[in-house]
C-alpha cells in the first residue's frame, strides 16, 4: 500500500507512521512511504472560497500525490485540483474533527471516502477552558506580565474591588453541551463546585436526565445569571454572531466571556467595545475574527483579556488520539472493506 504521510509540526509524520503501523499489525498489509511536512502551527493556516483551515498549496502538495493511494493528514490543502490530480487514490483520513480543508464534494466525485476523527481533542479543550477561566478571574497571566517582565509587583490585584471570585461560589454558563461542553461541565461543577447552566437546543430530554447537576434553560436566562459565561457551540448560520450587542447587555458587569470554541460566534466589535468601557470584567479568548488578529485589532489595547494562540486543542494525546482515529478509519475501510463509522460520504459503495 502506498501511504503520504502529509504531516505537520501537530500531527507529525511519525506519530501518523506509528499508529498506522499499530492499527495494521499482523493485517498483512505493507507500505510504501512518502512523506512531507507541512509548516501549521508554525505558519498560520489559511481558508479560500474552496476549503478552509489549511496548510499548504496545491503546487506544495500534488507532486507527491502521483503514486498515493492513501493519505493521511491533518492539515493538508485538497482541493478539487488536488483530488483530480491522484489517480491512484483510494483515501483520506484526517487526524482532525471535521473534514474542512478537504474538497469533500469532489472526493465523492471520485469515490475517495474522506475518514475524519471527531473528539479527539475534546479533552484537551476542556482543560483548557478551566484554565481560562481561572486565569482570567484571578489575573493570572496579568500579574506575570507585570512580575516578570516589568518587574513590577501589582498588590493592587489584592484589593478587594480587583478580587476574583471563588468558582465554588460562581456560575458557569456553558453555550453548547457536546463532548467538550460536557466535559467543561463536569470539571467545573466536580472539581470546583460551580453552578452549572447550560443553553443547547439540540440536547434530548434523555440527554438532559444524565447530567442532574447541569440546569438546562434558555440563553437569555444563561447570560443574565452566570458569572462566566464559557462558548462551545458549532460555527453554523444560526450560531454566527450569537453573542453580539444585546446578549453582552444581558451580561452581569461583573462576567467573563469565554471563546475556546469558534470565532464566528461572537461579535467581536461589541466585546472589545464592552471590555474598554467596562461593561464586562474580562474576556479569556483562544480564537479571533483573524488568526494571528491583525495589528489594528483593539484587543491589543485591553489589558481585562487573556488571549492565546488557539491553543485549545494542543495536547499530546490530541495528537496521538487524532493519528490513531484516522488510522482505525483505515483500517476498517481498507481491510475490512466497511465503512467507516466516521467517514464523510457515508453513502459511497465499497469498490
Amino acid at each position: 500500500m502506498k501511504v503520504l504521510l502529509l504531516g505537520d509540526r501537530f500531527i507529525t509524520n511519525d506519530i501518523f507512521r506509528s499508529a498506522l503501523e499499530r492499527r495494521f499489525e499482523g493485517s498483512g498489509a505493507g507500505f510504501e512511504y512518502s512523506a512531507h511536512e507541512l509548516q501549521w502551527p508554525v505558519a498560520p493556516m489559511e481558508s479560500n472560497d474552496e476549503v478552509a483551515e489549511f496548510s499548504g498549496s496545491d503546487d506544495e502538495i500534488i507532486p507527491f500525490l502521483k503514486d498515493a493511494e492513501v493519505v493521511l493528514t491533518h492539515t493538508g490543502c485538497f482541493t478539487k485540483k488536488a483530488v483530480y490530480s491522484a489517480p491512484t487514490l483510494k483515501a483520506i483520513a484526517l487526524g482532525r474533527g471535521g473534514p474542512v480543508n478537504v474538497n469533500a464534494a469532489a472526493c465523492s466525485e471520485r469515490g475517495i471516502p474522506v475518514i475524519y476523527a471527531p473528539g479527539r481533542n475534546s479533552n484537551a479543550v476542556a482543560e483548557f477552558t478551566a484554565g481560562m477561566i481561572m486565569a482570567q478571574s484571578r489575573s493570572i497571566p496579568q500579574s506575570h506580565h507585570c512580575l516578570r517582565h516589568e518587574r513590577r509587583w501589582r498588590g493592587d490585584l489584592y484589593a478587594n474591588e480587583m478580587a476574583g471570585a471563588e468558582l465554588s461560589c460562581s456560575t458557569v454558563g456553558l453555550v453548547g453541551f457536546g463532548a467538550i461542553g460536557s466535559k467543561v461541565a463536569g470539571i467545573m461543577s466536580g472539581g470546583f463546585g460551580s453552578r452549572i447552566l447550560v443553553f443547547d437546543p439540540y440536547i434530548s430530554g434523555e440527554e438532559r436526565a444524565k447530567h442532574p447537576d447541569c440546569t438546562f434553560t434558555d440563553l437569555d436566562t444563561l447570560l443574565s445569571e452566570s458569572d462566566y459565561v464559557s462558548l462551545h457551540a458549532k460555527a453554523a448560520k444560526e450560531t454566527t454572531g450569537m453573542i453580539g450587542v444585546r446578549e453582552i447587555g444581558l451580561m452581569k458587569r461583573h462576567a467573563i466571556l469565554v471563546n475556546t470554541a469558534r470565532p464566528q460566534l461572537v461579535d467581536y466589535a461589541a466585546l472589545y467595545s464592552a471590555l474598554k468601557e467596562g461593561r464586562l470584567r474580562g474576556a479569556a479568548l483562544d480564537v479571533f475574527e483573524d488568526e494571528p488578529p491583525a495589528e489594528s485589532s483593539m484587543l491589543y489595547s485591553l489589558e481585562n483579556v487573556t488571549a492565546t494562540p488557539h491553543l485549545g486543542g494542543a495536547s499530546l494525546q490530541a495528537a496521538e488520539i487524532g493519528a490513531a482515529r484516522a488510522a482505525d478509519g483505515l483500517y476498517t475501510f481498507m481491510v475490512e472493506g466497511r465503512m467507516p463509522e466516521f467517514v464523510f460520504n457515508k453513502d459511497l459503495k465499497i469498490r
